[in-house]
């Protein structure tokens, strides 16, 4: 009797150790792929071509692949993140928190494409599954982390990009999705006051508006939930780094900057 209570107290005691472990591990521990990543078959800028505007539903075996430029950390990506190749930037509709803990800054992934969706969204090409009617974006969310595991491999190789410095003269759409710095600019919220969702009170939250010397203009999105979105934006002229985007903001179509920090914003001397 003494030895079968014995041994049942040992397999309960190693089985609470395994769980106690497996818990542990965490639903956002990141984990890496052995080995050498699955060379990509097709580059990001040419899967943009492909699908256009999309939504185009990939059933081909197509891979893509780049290093993490984007990170939710400071909140202002909200369960996605971005990823770049040597022609273009990618982002992938991870569905996920804490991105930032997953898929570092710099990490190398691959996104196996085949029963996916892609479609372009602000300017920059969205990986993730079809959309329903109702979604905000042209691509949805991928609904679970198995299935976001299923098509995005991280890898234990690294490398930050560095952003791309422009001049408004440069910017291009083919360059939207891609981590870019522009300036100098100086800040002309003030001249867009009266618009939808401007901010007026000269914080980061909403929309904020820059100018080059030339008078023309970029537009900053600064989400709500950001933890600078509350902080004031420097009266003086600066240097922005971020996601290239292109959309409509106060009524006009402009390029449009999506800061990962308030890092991202520098004095330009």
């Amino acid at each position: 009797m003494r030895n079968a209570r014995l041994h049942n107290m040992l397999l309960h005691t190693t089985l609470l150790v395994i769980a106690t472990l497996v818990g542990c591990r965490g639903y956002d521990a990141p984990t890496d792929d052995g080995g050498t990543p699955q060379a990509p078959n097709i580059s990001i800028a040419d899967l943009h071509d492909l699908c256009g505007k999309g939504p185009l539903n990939i059933d081909e075996p197509l891979v893509a692949g780049g290093y993490v430029t984007s990170s939710d950390r400071a909140g202002n990506f909200n369960r996605t993140f971005t990823i770049e190749d040597p022609t273009g930037g990618m982002e992938i509709m991870a569905g996920l928190y804490d991105l930032h803990n997953i898929y570092p800054s710099g990490c190398y992934v691959t996104v196996r494409l085949e029963g996916c969706a892609v479609a372009e969204s602000h300017g920059v090409l969205q990986a993730g599954i079809s959309a329903e009617e109702y979604d905000r974006y042209p691509t949805s969310y991928f609904s679970s982390r198995a299935l976001l595991d299923r098509h995005v491999r991280r890898y234990d190789i690294r490398r930050e990009v560095a952003p791309a410095p422009l001049s408004t003269s440069e910017l291009d759409t083919r360059l939207c999705g891609k981590l870019v710095t522009i300036g100098p600019l100086r800040p002309t919220t003030t001249e867009h006051a009266d618009g939808w969702n401007v901010n007026a009170d000269g914080t980061w939250s909403g929309y904020n508006f820059f100018a080059d010397d030339r008078g023309t203009t970029v537009a900053v999105y600064t989400s709500a939930y950001a933890d600078y979105a509350d902080r004031c934006v420097p009266d003086r002229r600066v240097a922005l780094t971020g996601i290239l985007q292109y959309g409509t903001a106060d009524g006009e179509d402009c390029f449009m900057i999506k800061m990962r920090d308030e890092n991202d914003c520098i004095p330009y001397d």
